[in-house]
C-alpha cells in the first residue's frame, strides 16, 4: 500500500465516510455468510470486541496498541477511554507518519515489537494489514525495509524518558503483529507481571506463527505461565469459561472461532454481556 493510499485510509479512520463505507463492506459480504454459515463466530467477531471493550475499558485507562496499521482500533480505545494514555507501536514508518498526523494526543513509537530491542527486517506485505517481521503469511512480499525493534518492557520504560512522573500503570493492550504475538510477549514479562493488564491479542489459524518458532500452544502456554487465562471473544461476551489448552488449539481450525483472542488475568470475573 502506497503513501498516499494509507493516508486516505488513516483519514478516514473515525469519521462518517469511513463509518458508511465498514457498513457497506459488511453489506457486500452477505453472499459468503449465506454460503457459509458455520463461519459466523468470525463474521460478528468486530462486532463482539466492540463490545467487550466496552465492559473491559474504563473512561480513564491507559492503553496501548501494539501494530496500530493506519489507527482503526486506536481511535475506538481513544472513544472509550478518552481520559487515558495511549500509546501506539507501528513499525511501517509511513504508517506511522499517518497515526502521527492523526492522533496528535497519542505518543506514536515508529518500531516493531518482539522479545529485545534492536534492529530486523520487516516485509512489506501487498494486502494491507499482513506486514511483519517474517515474510507474510497470506499474502505477497511488496517490500522489504530495516526498522527499530523495541521490547514492550523497554517500551514502557523510554515512553516516560524525561517526564518527572512514575511510568503509567498499563490498563489495556491491544496486540495485532502478524504472528510475532508470543515474542512481543516475551519481551513484555515484566510489564504483564507488573501491571497484570488485560490483552487483546490475535492468533490466526494452525500454522501462522510457523515462521516465528512457535504453534499456538506455546502461545497459550506462555500466558498460562504469566497466570492469565484466555478467553474467545464469543465465549467472553457470552459469560463462558475460559479455554482449555485443547479449546484454544482446535480453535485454529476451520471453521474458526475467531482470530482475536483475550488474555485476562486468572480469576477476572465475567458476566454475559449480549441478550
Amino acid at each position: 500500500m502506497n503513501l498516499p493510499t494509507v493516508a486516505l485510509k488513516g483519514r478516514l479512520v473515525g469519521t462518517l465516510p469511513g463509518r458508511l463505507l465498514r457498513r457497506a463492506r459488511w453489506w457486500a459480504a452477505f453472499p459468503q455468510r449465506i454460503r457459509h454459515p458455520e463461519l459466523w463466530d468470525m463474521y460478528l467477531e468486530d462486532r463482539r470486541v466492540d463490545v467487550a471493550l466496552r465492559a473491559l475499558l474504563a473512561a480513564d485507562s491507559t492503553c496501548v496498541d501494539v501494530g496500530a496499521h493506519i489507527g482503526s482500533a486506536l481511535q475506538r480505545l481513544i472513544e472509550l477511554a478518552p481520559d487515558g494514555e495511549h500509546l501506539a507501536v507501528e513499525a511501517d514508518p509511513d504508517k506511522a507518519k499517518v497515526l502521527i498526523e492523526r492522533f496528535p494526543s497519542v505518543t506514536v513509537v515508529n518500531a516493531a515489537v518482539s522479545s529485545s530491542s534492536g534492529s530486523a527486517r520487516f516485509y512489506r506485505a501487498r494486502r494491507s494489514g499482513f506486514s511483519s517481521l517474517r515474510p507474510p503469511f497470506d499474502s505477497e512480499v511488496a517490500g522489504e525495509i530495516d526498522v527499530d525493534v523495541i521490547s514492550l518492557d523497554d517500551l514502557i520504560d523510554r515512553a516516560t524518558v524525561g517526564v518527572e512522573r512514575t511510568v503509567p500503570t498499563v490498563d489495556f493492550i491491544k496486540l495485532d503483529v502478524e504472528g510475532a504475538e508470543l515474542p512481543a510477549l516475551q519481551g513484555g514479562d515484566r510489564l504483564l507481571k507488573r501491571d497484570r493488564p488485560l490483552v487483546l491479542f490475535e492468533c490466526g489459524p494452525r500454522g501462522s506463527t510457523k515462521a516465528f518458532g512457535y504453534d499456538r500452544l506455546d502461545l497459550y502456554e506462555h500466558l498460562r505461565q504469566l497466570d492469565y487465562e484466555v478467553h474467545s471473544i464469543g465465549d467472553f461476551v457470552y459469560g463462558r469459561a475460559p479455554l482449555s489448552a485443547a479449546e484454544f488449539d482446535k480453535a485454529g481450525t476451520y471453521p474458526y472461532r475467531g482470530f482475536n483472542y483475550l488474555a485476562l488475568p486468572a480469576g477476572y470475573k465475567t458476566k454475559r454481556l449480549v441478550p
